[in-house]
């Protein structure tokens, strides 16, 4: 048996739970078509599946091997949706294939250790990241559009509470969430992502950094960097406003 070689971000090796490496060891005392047909009826933990189709590979496609792939798709959709049951058929659908882009290239790389230790962690891990780049683009679009309603999960207030400004009450609404749209604009993805782990989900920064595949101190960078862009300092911050004046 293949031991895994995959790390968290304190990297701590990743151990498969003894009841798996049992059940793994038993498995490949077994006829091929006996695993095959157990892995298909769902009858073998996901983190069996995901052994079987990493390490069971062929050279070239086999229809036994995509049904072990499509098994391990509908197993991973299965645990995503309840946490993507709230959310509009639109955002459902963009955040599945955000994930199966994401498990796809996983499993091009070979980069699937998570999913036999802890097949609840790497899928649960796949899915936040999915709903929150969803979540992110979907508050940019409406703030573009000026359809902020009290709905829609941010005020203007929260927005520049987030971001490091100071908002006085005198900033029209609307303009405060122009200022969202631009600041929004200068952003990269992996400061996106830290604004919303921390400031919106309300994760610790040592979560946050779980999430992201990264240590807490990078999410502290991550989190300063945007908010030197929104005050317009730092490399690639935004443009102050001009407001014209009239004589």
């Amino acid at each position: 048996m293949k031991p895994l070689t995959g790390t968290n971000s304190k990297g701590e090796p990743y151990v498969r739970p003894a009841a798996v490496e049992a059940e793994i060891a038993a498995v490949l005392e077994w006829p091929m078509e006996k695993v095959y047909a157990l892995a298909l009826e769902g009858k073998l933990r996901p983190q069996t599946l995901v052994y079987l189709m990493r390490n069971f590979r062929p050279n070239r496609s086999t229809p036994e091997h995509d049904r072990l792939i499509l098994a391990f798709f509908a197993r991973l959709q299965r645990f995503g949706e309840p946490m993507i049951r709230s959310m509009s058929e639109v955002n459902r659908e963009r955040v599945d294939e955000l994930v199966k882009d994401k498990a796809l290239e996983l499993l091009a790389k070979d980069k699937l250790d998570i999913f036999e230790m802890s097949f609840k962690l790497g899928a649960e891990r796949l899915y936040l990241t999915a709903i929150a780049k969803v979540r992110l683009r979907a508050d940019t679009e409406v703030s573009r559009e000026d359809l902020v309603s009290p709905g829609s999960g941010l005020t203007g207030e929260e927005t520049a509470d987030l971001l490091g400004h100071t908002f006085d009450g005198s900033m029209p609404l609307a303009e405060a969430k122009a200022m969202l749209a631009d600041v929004m604009e200068y952003l990269n993805e992996k400061e996106r992502l830290a604004i919303y782990y921390v400031h919106q989900l309300g994760l610790t920064e040592k979560d946050a950094a779980e999430q992201m595949r990264c240590t807490d101190r990078n999410i502290r960078h991550l989190i300063s960097s945007a908010r030197q862009k929104a005050l317009g300092q730092g490399k690639g911050a935004r443009k102050p406003r001009v407001n014209s004046v009239k004589p």
